[in-house]
């Protein structure tokens, strides 16, 4: 295999034994006083998980949304209006809602004021955090940055003391936080923040996960996908002691590919519901009104299947906006409606369905992801980890990463002409249309491959957050024009990338971002390279060119601002090429 890693390099020394980290997460959780929310008061049960059972054997489809407004105020606002906008239209309300908070919220308390500001709330006071549970009776997940970052112990505490009872995310303890680099602190925050929900599990408390945000979100292969899934299952419930929940969804089109993955996956975590599926992402077009064919297809499928095997799960309806920035109320809650008006349809659709062919995907599936899972536990114990310490098995499978994490353990057999070193059980959607542009780029470049004007020219490139397919396209689509890239990765700070850009002596930076922090990145990237004294150094910027703005309900197009700072925005990869390609180095 290319990938030759010794295992017990990657841990560290004096790492604290991860049992004694979740142990001490039981013992605080004694001193939890837990309130009911207003819906757990409303549906009679002591918790989310309770009502998901009963709902799923009476035959009722639960949904979910994602709110999360540029403040705490703004958000609260919004489910108030969507809460009654459902009452006026004569639907039922979402049953439950994932709060999309800031990333600030994976830090440690004393340290989110100083961090900085990117899209989503913060909740500041412990009266935010009643008011999350408390404005109306629609359960939330304590969702985006709550478990995983060196904040995890906080803001399970919170989140247990005013009614929730699935909190999240799992996958999510693979990244990196904004100017947070201890990784073993991080560590013992997740272990004890998931103990303390271990203590809880017989009350129906579940630690959540959605797989998209950690490693599998960038994987080849959809059985490696269950693979890991399988994972988590065996680190959450055999070493944590805590239930898991198992949820997914966003990168997947193919409606018969992604009704087959979720049975698979509900039967890896033991037909204990999903916390959500959530709706397909990546089918939006440029044609926003198109879009809600994707919301109509990904939403009647996942319906269908909830309802014919009895998951309990809660479909996500995507706003046909989401990909452009963060959606109003207004859209949340259309999309809302038809998601509810969706599932009139399942009782005249279900019957048709040739469920043979969807049990089948499962099949092949919960197969391949049974030999991912079996070579990972195998390979931990000849490299002599310690697989009954979950701090030693986190820091091993962090490190190694996404794409060694395939080729070591992958369900596919060897083939080194496929990404990967691996031949795909069955490739993912995002895998396919990510090579799909890469081909349709370097068809169109294919006149210029090995441009001289682009030849040689020193590009880092790098991303803002966790969207790792982005920065592929640019670093492998500016290397085949002969430019000497410097690929640094995703999550990254600007004074880091400032950093390279001077060792490297870097003629330009390419910048990636979607999580609306465009203009605030920028303006502090530029300010680090003059203070460096590299301030001629051309600056990049693509993807989602948006962010807050006071008096603005929704982030704003920051493109003439970044302009006015000196960066520059090509309309797409093309637009890059060009760009770097007619301008001289600047003088250093």
């Amino acid at each position: 295999m290319p990938v030759d890693v010794d295992l017990s390099s990657l841990v560290p020394d004096g790492l604290p034994d991860g049992r004694e980290a979740v142990q001490e997460g039981r013992a605080l959780a004694a001193t939890v006083e837990r309130a009911p929310s207003l819906y757990l008061q409303e549906k009679g049960v002591r918790s989310e998980l309770e009502h998901r059972l009963r709902a799923r054997e009476q035959g009722v489809l639960c949904t979910c949304m994602n709110v999360g407004l540029a403040t705490w105020e703004e958000t609260r606002e919004a489910l108030a209006l969507i809460h009654e906008d459902a009452q006026r239209r004569g639907v039922r309300p979402p049953d439950r809602f994932n709060l999309l908070a800031e990333r600030r919220m994976g830090l440690p308390k004393e340290l989110r004021a100083g961090a900085p500001q990117e899209t989503g709330p913060v909740l500041w006071s412990e009266q935010d955090w009643w008011e999350l549970t408390h404005t109306v009776p629609i359960q939330p997940e304590a969702a985006d940055n709550m478990i995983g970052g060196p904040g995890s112990l906080d803001n399970v505490l919170d989140a247990l003391r005013v009614g929730i009872t699935t909190i999240g995310v799992f996958s999510q303890y693979t990244w990196r936080w904004p100017y947070w680099d201890d990784e073993v602190a991080q560590t013992m925050s997740f272990l004890k923040a998931v103990g303390v929900l271990s203590a809880f599990r017989d009350d129906g408390v579940c630690f959540d996960t959605y797989l998209e945000d950690g490693y599998p979100g960038v994987f080849h292969d959809y059985a490696n996908y269950v693979g890991w899934a399988m994972l988590e299952h065996w680190i959450a419930h055999e070493l944590l002691g805590a239930q898991l929940s198992i949820s997914w969804g966003g990168l997947t089109t193919n409606p018969i590919t992604k009704s087959g993955l979720t049975l698979a996956l509900d039967a890896v975590n033991e037909h204990v519901p999903s916390g959500f599926v959530q709706g397909d992402t990546i089918g939006n077009r440029p044609d926003i009104d198109s879009n809600y064919a994707v919301v109509g297809a990904d939403g009647l499928f996942m319906k269908l299947v909830d309802h014919r095997y009895r998951l309990g799960g809660a479909p996500t309806a995507v706003p046909v906006t989401e990909t452009e920035r963060i959606p109003t109320w207004q859209e949340i809650s259309t999309v809302q409606a038809v998601s509810r008006r969706l599932e009139e349809y399942v009782p005249l659709v279900e019957p048709t369905i040739d469920w043979s062919v969807i049990e089948g995907v499962r099949d092949r599936l919960l197969a391949g992801g049974r030999r991912f899972f079996e070579n990972a536990r195998r390979a931990l114990g000849e490299a002599g980890i310690d697989r009954e310490d979950p701090a030693q098995i986190l820091f091993v499978l962090r490190r190694l990463g996404a794409h060694a994490c395939e080729e070591l353990f992958g369900a596919g057999e060897v083939d080194p002409s496929y990404p990967g070193g691996r031949r795909p059980v069955m490739q993912t959607d995002l895998v396919r249309a990510t090579m799909a542009e890469r081909e349709r780029l370097m068809a169109s470049l294919k006149s210029r491959r090995e441009d001289p004007r682009v030849r040689g020219r020193k590009v880092v490139v790098s991303s803002t957050d966790v969207h790792e397919f982005a920065e592929f396209l640019l670093v492998s689509t500016l290397g085949a024009l002969g430019a000497d890239v410097v690929d640094f990765g995703i999550n990254r700070d600007p004074e880091d990338i400032v950093k390279v850009a001077l060792e490297t002596n870097a003629e330009a930076v390419v910048v990636t971002t979607h999580n609306g922090v465009a203009r605030s990145f920028a303006r502090k990237l530029c300010e680090e390279l003059e203070r460096a004294g590299i301030g001629g150094t051309r600056v990049y910027m693509g993807g989602v060119l948006n962010e807050d703005v006071d008096g603005s309900e929704i982030p704003v197009d920051v493109r003439e601002d970044l302009a006015r700072i000196g960066v520059r925005t090509p309309a797409d990869i093309e637009g890059l090429i060009d760009e770097i390609g007619e301008h001289a180095p600047a003088p250093a």
